[in-house]
């Protein structure tokens, strides 16, 4: 019995659905047409999108290797300085430490020199801050005194510091 039931359901369903190969031929031919307008519209998209590519390409490759335009001013860096009259072997040039703000520079002469810090910023900053540690420590009713050996002291002591560095410039 139970057989009979489903075999009853099985023709049921089947006899009451419309039937895939049922289309009809315009339905069909609806269905292809819009198919070849659709792959035609993703070709078209296609070669246009690799054409902008290609041209972004060739833009970039024209710019990195273009010629200088004639304007271009190729003796920006030259110079008529030579370091070499500023600099001369004499015993009184000591060597010293480079800082990490310290300019190395290639002079005329192929030979490299170094624009050294004269150490004003360590003076200033020390003599402020000894100026201030003096005044503090000197506790008496006359702080002017502490203040100027205090302002000296780091003054002399800041610009040693800013001055002192590992790598060596002559």
């Amino acid at each position: 019995m139970n057989f009979k039931y489903v075999a009853l359901a099985f023709v049921l369903t089947t006899s009451l659905a419309p039937p895939a190969f049922a289309q009809s031929y315009a339905d069909q031919r609806r269905w292809e047409s819009a198919q070849e307008r659709y792959e035609a519209e993703t070709m078209l998209y296609q070669r246009e999108r690799e054409r902008y590519y290609d041209a972004k390409e060739r833009e970039r490759r024209d710019q990195s290797y273009a010629p200088p335009s004639a304007d271009y001013d190729e003796d920006r860096y030259a110079t008529d300085y030579d370091a070499a009259r500023d600099y001369r072997e004499d015993p009184s040039y000591k060597e010293r430490r480079l800082n990490d703000d310290d300019e190395v520079y290639r002079g005329s002469d192929g030979r490299y020199y170094c624009k050294r810090s004269d150490g004003t910023t360590g003076l200033i900053v020390g003599a402020a801050a000894g100026g201030i540690l003096g005044n503090v420590v000197d506790g008496g009713r006359h702080r002017t005194g502490g203040t100027l050996i205090g302002g000296a002291l780091g003054a002399l002591l800041g610009r040693s510091v800013e001055q002192n560095s590992d790598v060596r410039c002559r």
